[in-house]
């Protein structure tokens, strides 16, 4: 059995950003930490996720390591779209499900028509329809509870129906944090019309749910189980941010996965198929063990990889004690520039060789059912889940 032809499985990112080559207007090295913080460049340079990048791309552009950042950037500046295809396809990176609630007007000043993204990134393109921000639009929009919750479910029905987007997705680990309660429709609108309030006083509502007052948490809770039956409903997943994320704006302590207990239990759940966006990293065997007990949890390994570089072996180790194998799906939530998606696909790809011959070597089960983990993890489990017709 030769395992490198794992590397030449296609590779759907389920969980992803556009960007814009124009957009980049940073150095090189900035773009490869999750924090918001002016970071020194010298810690970039020190961390393996750099060191690997730098070397695999000496070996795509044929050049020295101390080479490769001076002729990639050359190489993006002259023509980023036969760049991106040059280093996608040494991945083999076919499909790409992008949140379009990352970049956005309100985070960044602009945003990114999907229509716009694929001209420039040589992949089919799915869309993940993000729900923060429609909940702060609708919220500066002068309407009742009813109308703003009639608006909100006609949106998030308009992105399945009409724009096909295949998954519905929420950061609230980012504001309320994601030990979500069942709470009771007067209790909602009571929260509603605090919020309103304080935003007719001149608050805004991005500020109120970073600051995570105790309406905006009674909202929140409310419309992630209202969206949770809606997406059963629909039979799309509902992607919930947990775990690691971008500091300091992240609160580690509010996004672990166990947190979600209440809410994966709940009956008007039960019918949704739940993916834990991140595999809760560092709460990785907890994630694995919500995978194992529940039938509709299911793991994305995005941001994981490629951030933890050469330890995703390791940590896809630790998920395979109890997650099954066809509950765990890849992505790389790559944004801002195109080496994060391409260096994530070859990482998780080479850590799969790894253990692929790990289990071969140890004869731990049958050799035929190991080759397939790899195919299920990159490509099988994501055309299942998101219901993908490729």
């Amino acid at each position: 059995m030769d395992l490198s032809e794992i590397l030449k499985i296609p590779a759907i990112d389920d969980h992803c950003h556009a960007f814009l080559p124009e957009k980049e207007t940073k150095e090189f090295e900035k773009y490869l930490t999750l924090s918001t913080l002016d970071v020194p460049k010298n810690d970039v340079k020190n961390t393996f996720l750099y060191r690997r990048i730098v070397n695999e791309l000496a070996r795509v552009l044929e050049c020295k390591p101390s080479q490769a950042v001076k002729k990639r950037n050359e190489l993006y500046k002259k023509d980023p779209e036969k760049y991106i295809e040059r280093i996608f396809q040494d991945a083999i990176i076919t499909t790409l499900l992008i949140d379009t609630g990352y970049p956005s007007e309100e985070s960044k000043g602009y945003s990114i028509d999907l229509e716009v993204f694929k001209e420039i990134v040589p992949c089919q393109l799915k869309q993940i329809y993000r729900i923060d921000n429609t909940i702060r639009r609708l919220l500066g929009c002068d309407m009742t509870f009813q109308q703003f919750l009639d608006e909100y479910i006609d949106a998030i029905e308009h992105a399945v129906k009409e724009n096909g987007a295949v998954a519905i997705k929420t950061v609230a680990a980012y504001n309320t944090g994601i030990e979500f309660s069942k709470v009771a429709d007067d209790d909602a609108e009571k929260a509603f019309n605090s919020l309103k309030a304080r935003i007719s006083r001149g608050e805004k509502a991005r500020n109120l749910f970073s600051a995570s007052p105790r309406e905006a948490k009674t909202l929140m809770d409310y419309l992630i189980f209202k969206t949770a039956f809606i997406c059963g409903e629909l039979n799309v997943p509902i992607q919930i941010h947990v775990g690691m994320g971008d500091a300091p704006k992240l609160d580690l302590r509010k996004a672990n996965p166990i947190l979600l207990h209440a809410f994966i239990k709940d009956e008007d759940t039960q019918k949704t198929k739940i993916i834990l966006v991140h595999t809760g990293y560092p709460y990785i065997e907890e994630a694995g063990y919500l995978a194992n007990n529940y039938p509709n949890v299911y793991l994305d390994l995005s941001e994981m990889t490629p951030f933890i570089s050469y330890g995703i072996k390791d940590k896809l180790l630790r998920l395979l004690e109890m997650s099954p194998t066809n509950k765990i799906l890849y992505g790389s939530d790559g944004y801002n520039i195109p080496e994060l998606f391409w260096i994530a696909a070859l990482e998780t790809k080479k850590a799969l060789i790894e253990i692929t011959q790990q289990f071969i070597d140890e004869k731990v089960v049958e050799e035929g059912w190991v080759f397939s983990i790899s195919k299920q993890i990159l490509l099988e489990n994501s055309k299942q889940v998101y219901n993908l017709d490729l």
